[in-house]
């Protein structure tokens, strides 16, 4: 989205949200407490790319952005990462949850079959 300065008509973009911001500054599909890193070195840049363009798209829609407009883009992300190792798949989950919180939308997303707390749960 694009929106007009009235006073001298030049494009400017939206307002930044800093949760997505923070969101798309991470270093993502590093290891930490229960996850290992991406499965291999060579599936890092594909993985981070998908999250990082679902940031992206997500963060430049119109606001108040519409609950049905996430949830599409999100459903997208993770037929993104369908092809990946379950571990960094179920990463990829997370952060669509997360990117979910991070717009603002409030109640679960009903991106999986479990609710969001769940996905978000680390398995150790």
């Amino acid at each position: 989205m694009v929106l007009l300065d009235a006073a001298c008509g030049k494009a400017v973009p939206p307002p930044a949200n800093p949760a997505l911001t923070s969101l798309l500054a991470e270093r993502k599909f590093e290891p930490h407490a229960c996850y290992t890193g991406a499965d291999s070195p060579e599936d890092k840049p594909p993985l981070e790319g998908a999250v990082n363009n679902a940031i992206r798209d997500v963060a430049a829609m119109p606001s108040p952005v519409e609950r049905r407009a996430v949830q599409d883009r999100l459903q997208q992300l993770i037929r993104d990462v369908d092809s990946f190792a379950t571990e960094d798949r179920d990463e990829a989950y997370r952060y669509a949850i997360r990117i979910w919180r991070a717009v603002g939308l409030r109640g679960e997303s009903h991106l999986f079959a479990v609710d969001d707390a769940r996905v978000l749960a680390e398995p150790c």
